[in-house]
């Protein structure tokens, strides 16, 4: 495993709770959180509705996943993000959702790592279609995460890379989600989040699938949650906690409520049921995740 700065150590601990563990408010999402909200909804609405979440789930939150299309610097100018917490920059360009396999993964237009790191980012994030079956794309993707940790080591940011094999089948989820492990643990990645390693179909198999991750990841994991309900996520992060993960980050596993509440009832749902689901979680994942600083 490569070794960390100190200013890598500082932007992964920014993004944590004081115990080590990851409990991420993930609204870095684009294309998908249009996609959720019923109507036509404007740039500023969502940028609006996004204030409202971190605002919301406050201090519940370690930390959160941002973008710059509707969340920077937008929630650090209105003081949604707090200098308290930490927060991850998304690097990668939307329009993925349409052909992840295409090309690689590229940088949105006019941002890049350094602009990340100069808006003050803890970490920056890039989201990687990657599947083991697709070896000539997979040298690709490899390529890409090379470089863009260089980057990162040269501005000394700490870099989350998100593989996610699209269209997964949950026969061979294990199997899949072990090898892309495999393929990139010798890069110089600073926490894998990864989407959850066992069958849904067979939960008895969720202990030996993790604990196989935690055993070929030498990097701090986290889990992000894939659009599953609540409670399947909370099930999973329990069986993933006893297994060496490090934390959450939270989507819309966590944040849907607010997205099926009418306009007029999103304050209430985000104050209610999701501060409440979040506030759940975190507290999972401070009385059993592992802390980072024990994997790294």
């Amino acid at each position: 495993m490569h070794s960390r700065t100190p200013g890598k150590i500082r932007g992964i601990d920014e993004l944590c709770t004081d115990e080590g563990v990851f409990a991420v408010l993930a609204i870095d999402h684009r294309d998908s959180f249009r996609a959720v909200i019923p109507g036509d909804v404007s740039k500023n609405e969502i940028t609006q509705f996004k204030s409202d979440l971190v605002s919301g789930v406050g201090s519940q939150a370690s930390g959160v996943m941002l973008e710059p299309e509707y969340s920077l610097p937008h929630l650090i100018n209105n003081g949604s993000v707090k200098g308290s917490q930490g927060f991850m920059a998304a690097l990668e360009a939307q329009g993925y959702m349409q052909d992840p396999w295409a090309g690689p993964t590229t940088i949105l237009d006019g941002w890049s790592v350094e602009a990340a790191k100069a808006m003050g980012a803890s970490a920056a994030k890039l989201l990687l279609p990657y599947h083991p079956d697709r070896e000539e794309h997979c040298e690709t993707q490899r390529g890409v995460v090379a470089n863009i940790a260089a980057q990162c080591a040269e501005l000394d940011l700490a870099l989350l890379v998100e593989p996610v094999a699209f269209g997964m089948d949950n026969e061979r989820r294990s199997e899949i989600v072990l090898e892309t492990v495999r393929q990139l643990a010798h890069l110089p990645i600073d926490v894998m989040k990864l989407e959850f390693p066992g069958n849904p179909d067979d939960p008895d198999g969720w202990a030996d699938a993790c604990a196989a991750v935690d055993a070929a990841c030498p990097q701090p994991w986290v889990l992000l949650s894939s659009g599953v309900t609540f409670e399947a996520y909370r099930d999973q992060l329990a069986v993933a906690f006893a297994n060496g993960c490090s934390g959450f980050t939270g989507g819309r596993a966590v944040w849907r409520p607010a997205t099926d509440a009418p306009a007029d009832a999103r304050h209430d749902a985000i104050a209610g049921i999701v501060s409440e689901q979040f506030a759940e979680l975190r507290a999972l994942a401070v009385a059993t995740a592992t802390p980072w600083r024990m994997v790294a």
